[in-house]
């Protein structure tokens, strides 16, 4: 019985210091990423400047508009396009 015991309070230690873990991982990555998006300065998206000013020829408006509309679907209008590149092969 005591063998039980025992086992059972290290599996119950290391769970709770798996959890904790892993919640200081969370917790910090989060601070992190408030951090920089508060501190660092952003541009505006590039890829609409460029269209804008005609600089570029884009290869489909209809494409590029569903990138940018998908990027802000998944991130929840936080996310921004920056710049699109054509993989030419």
């Amino acid at each position: 019985m005591e063998n039980i015991n025992e086992a059972l309070s290290l599996l119950l230690v290391g769970l709770i210091t798996v959890f904790v873990i892993l919640y200081l991982v969370v917790l910090i990555g989060n601070l992190v990423i408030r951090f920089t998006n508060r501190f660092m300065a952003t541009e505006p998206i590039a890829v609409r400047k460029e269209i804008a000013t005609g600089k570029t020829k884009p290869a489909n408006p209809a494409k590029i508009a569903a990138v940018i509309a998908a990027v802000e679907a998944i991130t929840g209008g936080k996310g921004r396009v920056e710049k699109i590149d054509k993989i030419e092969k």
